[in-house]
């Protein structure tokens, strides 16, 4: 193929999987209400659509397999047969064979021409069960319904707007024709340049058995540059001919003008042979019609790697602003502040904006569970219903991407772990069918997800059981609920009795909580036996650039999130000192714990008279961090840390500042966890 094609054909992978997702989402719908016939046309119409652009772009396989399939859904749509049980699973797994053609598009592999025989020959099966007048499965039968007036020949007459922008889409006006030529005869003239002389203009009759909406099909791609009246229910050029006529368009002369026609919505009527050769196809003066509506493009697909690289600049923007302020201090440059403060306060919404670009809805990710708990529960017999909420919430593409393998997991594990098999579900006094809850919405800086099941719960004792049985713990110790959770996410650990293609091996939670921790996330796990489990996901909004607190001790600088913090304040060193043995401070008519960072992160010297405070709050849980100074608000691009870093469990990642000295974000979530730990382990 031409290089100058290859960013089409990198648009066609884009397009083509969304295409596919939209099916695929249409198809679940469809699960539930097999007669909705605007979802049948729509994944018909999705189908068409990868069927033509495949065939544009030269993946000849995909073209061709995706045609069989639009054959299937003709039959649907055209309600010769229905959906049922066998259909559903054929077309599921063309859509994943379809993914497989896009990625060899040559057809190279020797497991997917397997597949590709397997599929083309069930897909026949189907298309020649319908000629005997009926069409069985194992779960039902369905009489072929006759189309009416399927032999009715119409006559069309298509407008059609052509320009030089069809050159640069790569779109191929030979086969359109081409295709316009297998479904029935017509003639073609052209009108002439419009107004704006870059347009040229052309009128089609076309004679056909089609539908309107086929019609259209084959002018998907350029559907607002088409117009298409019918303007009569006859074969005029059988007409025509039988009355030695061998074109149509050149006989038509009258006062009326189609493009009046057209134009005023007018219905087609029974149109005898001397009327139909008055009538006048085009009218010059007019181009009313033939000008397609503006439409405003509200969305339009990025590139993900341009992405990175806008935020790779916003990133350096706000580092160079770091050094203007910086550089800017002192009182001989007084009269630019105003200047470097306005400079500031645009990083900052050119920040905003470009995280905003960069948001994408939960909803985009939620389909391919939808499938996973199709494909699984139907695997181990059981019944699930994904029921979803505020999956609108937004967050970064790379923290969407990165999530997708945690939600993965722990789906698995509700439906594999959680819901019960439908008979013992009645037993219990459940509903036979499970349901499995994702819900999110936006608190601050953060955004919360929580996968729920209504399932069997976790049995604790099972879990503890199985760490006595590894040697975590003894067989005397007594741990709390939450410790024994907590077991979950060791890696290698697994209740499952028997190995198989779910469960079983132990991997699985450990990666959730590792995936988590390199989102600068957390997640919480609560569960009540025979009554289900919930998985709470607390998440960063973004964990590139965030508005922090930089603050110092000793010589280092260390930074928190802005959000996390609740108010900063000093105290006497006298003070912490009386303190020291319970490491707690009076804090709102309550005493909260402190967190002497020179200890914890193994820093020399001592704290002077005046202690600074800074009191964060992260869920219910409420502690101090002690410092020497509060420097102030800090825009932390943050950097992922190195080797020498390794072992410094409670920093995340550094982030430069103005003056060439790294900040390093401490891990809150960490310190909280670690805080919780040690106040049990005092409490026993």
């Amino acid at each position: 193929m031409d290089p100058s094609l290859n960013k089409f054909r990198d648009k066609f992978y884009e397009e083509a999987n969304q295409l596919l997702d939209k099916v695929e989402k249409d198809l679940l719908e469809l699960e539930k209400m097999p007669n909705e016939n605007e979802l049948i046309e729509s994944a018909f119409r999705a189908m068409h659509t990868i069927k033509g652009v495949s065939g544009m772009f030269g993946f000849d396989f995909v073209c061709e397999f995706t045609h069989c399939m639009e054959s299937v859904f003709q039959l649907i749509k055209d309600k010769e047969i229905a959906f049922n049980r066998e259909i559903f699973d054929l077309t599921f797994a063309s859509l994943d064979h379809i993914r497989k053609l896009i990625a060899d598009e040559h057809l190279a592999d020797k497991h997917n021409q397997e597949a590709h025989s397997k599929l083309i020959q069930e897909i026949t099966d189907i298309l020649k069960q319908t000629k005997t007048g009926i069409v069985t499965s194992s779960s039902a039968e369905y009489e072929i319904i006759e189309p009416t007036n399927a032999l009715q020949i119409n006559t069309w007459h298509i407008l059609l707007r052509t320009d030089e922008k069809l050159y640069f889409r790569g779109i191929s006006l030979v086969g359109i024709f081409d295709e316009l030529s297998q479904i029935g005869n017509y003639q073609i003239a052209r009108l002439g340049y419009l107004s704006d002389n870059l347009t040229d203009a052309w009128s089609i009759i076309l004679s056909s058995n089609a539908s309107k909406n086929n019609i259209s099909d084959i002018f998907l791609f350029i559907e607002d540059n088409v117009s298409i009246t019918q303007i009569s229910n006859k074969d005029i050029f059988e007409d025509a001919l039988k009355n030695g006529n061998e074109t149509v368009i050149s006989e038509y002369e009258s006062e009326q003008s189609i493009l009046d026609y057209v134009e005023k919505g007018g219905k087609p009527k029974e149109i005898n042979k001397e009327d139909e050769f008055k009538l006048r196809l085009f009218n010059k003066k007019s181009d009313s019609v033939l000008s397609s509506a503006k439409q405003t493009i509200k969305r339009i697909s990025v590139d993900s790697v341009k992405l990175d690289n806008l935020m790779f600049l916003v990133s350096e923007l706000i580092t160079v602003n770091s050094q203007l302020l910086l550089a800017t201090h002192g009182e001989q440059f007084v009269s630019l502040k105003p200047l470097v403060e306005r400079v500031d306060a645009l990083s900052k919404l050119f920040r905003n904006n470009a995280f905003e670009i960069r948001l994408v809805p939960l909803s985009d990710t939620v389909l391919r569970f939808q499938r996973l708990i199709r494909d699984l529960s139907r695997q181990l017999g059981k019944k699930i219903e994904l029921v979803t909420q505020g999956t609108d919430t937004e967050l970064d593409k790379n923290t969407i991407d990165q999530l997708n393998e945690p939600l993965m997991h722990i789906i698995r594990n509700c439906i594999d772990h959680g819901i019960e098999e439908p008979e013992n579900r009645v037993k219990s006094g459940k509903p036979e069918t499970g349901i499995i809850k994702i819900s999110a919405n936006q608190s601050g800086n953060y955004v919360i997800i929580v996968v729920e099941d209504d399932g069997s719960g976790i049995d604790t004792e099972k879990v503890r059981l199985k760490a006595v049985d590894k040697g975590l713990i003894k067989a005397t110790d007594k741990p709390s609920c939450e410790e024994i959770i907590d077991f979950i996410f060791l890696p290698g650990f697994s209740t499952a009795e028997n190995l198989s293609e779910v469960s079983g091996r132990g991997v699985g939670m450990d990666v959730v909580r590792k995936k988590l921790i390199d989102l600068r996330g957390d997640i919480m796990i609560n569960s009540k036996e025979g009554v289900g489990t919930s998985f709470t996901l607390k998440l960063q909004q973004s964990v590139a650039i965030i508005d922090s607190l930089l603050f110092t001790v000793e010589d280092s600088f260390f930074t928190v999130p802005l959000s996390d913090i609740m108010i900063c304040s000093q105290i006497g060193a006298e003070e912490i000192a009386k303190r020291s043995h319970t490491a707690t401070l009076h804090f709102n008519d309550q005493l909260i714990p402190f967190v002497n960072l020179r200890k914890k992160l193994h820093i020399e010297g001592s704290y002077g008279n005046k202690i600074k405070v800074v009191v964060i709050k992260n869920n219910d849980h409420i502690i101090a961090l002690l410092t020497d100074k509060i420097v102030g608000e800090h825009q932390a691009v943050l950097k992922p840390l190195g080797r020498s870093f390794r072992n410094q469990e409670y920093i995340t990642s550094a982030s430069q500042l103005g003056d060439g000295n790294l900040a390093f974000m401490i891990d809150t979530n960490k310190l909280f966890k670690t805080n919780e730990m040690t106040k049990k382990k005092t409490a026993v």
